[in-house]
């Protein structure tokens, strides 16, 4: 709210022209912090790496070769596990035998 200098009126501002008046009103950076900031934001951009399709490539490349090892080992390990069931011998204590009377 705004008085107007000698009455005694009060206006009061609506809220579009109170965010002018904070805008205009806000402190300006100085030519020292400006400056620091470009130079801040120039160190960020030439410290950051760019990435490439290649890198991309290469990381699913190794993604997919992984889940092809780990499957492979799945497989071998299931195969070992039932040739071991295989060769277990048949007459050993908790297994059924195939009698015909």
């Amino acid at each position: 709210m705004t008085t107007v200098p000698g009455h005694n009126i009060v206006i009061q501002q609506s809220g579009t022209a109170q965010e002018l008046i904070q805008q205009a009103n806000s402190s300006k950076p100085t030519s020292e912090q400006a400056a620091a900031q470009q130079e801040a934001n120039e160190l960020v951009k030439n410290t950051t790496v760019q990435e490439f399709d290649e890198s991309e490539k290469l990381k699913t490349k190794k993604e997919k070769e992984d889940l092809r090892r780990r499957q492979q080992f799945e497989e071998e390990k299931k195969k070992k596990k039932q040739k071991e069931m295989d060769q277990e011998d048949p007459e050993t204590t908790g297994k059924l035998l195939d009698t015909t009377v």
